[in-house]
């Protein structure tokens, strides 16, 4: 399960490539901070609020949870947030926020429509 949802993540992340508006650019890392910010408190709804309609469709606020709950038992206990990096790809903008876990960094992925929302999101080891 943990891998296909990953595997879901990163191909709605690797959608279409559409310009990326400026304003786009500059809103993903508040969009990113948000995402983390509400799964950190456990608030899986909230954590979609700012996903695009593909986004929601392919990964769901439980299957969210499922995902996130169970880093601690593959990692180790959480940790701080190191300093997020932003760059634009394939049309999107892309903030990498790498996690600790234990004595891991993993990296979380979130991608940012030209609409201004997250169109994707993905869980990695840390790069």
């Amino acid at each position: 399960m943990f891998k296909l949802v990953f595997a879901a993540c990163i191909a709605l992340a690797l959608g279409p490539a559409i310009g990326v508006a400026h304003a786009a650019s500059a809103d993903c890392p508040t969009l990113s901070s948000r995402l983390l910010d509400h799964l950190d408190k456990g608030d899986f709804t909230g954590a979609t609020a700012d996903f695009d309609d593909r986004m929601r469709s392919g990964l769901s606020a439980d299957a969210l949870a499922n995902v996130w709950q169970s880093l601690p038992q593959k990692f180790g206990a959480r940790g701080a947030r190191e300093p997020a990096r932003s760059s634009v790809t394939n049309g999107y903008a892309v903030v990498v926020t790498p996690l600790h876990y234990g004595d891991k960094l993993v990296d979380a992925q979130v991608a940012c429509s030209a609409n201004g929302r997250i169109a994707g999101f993905y869980i990695r080891p840390h790069h």
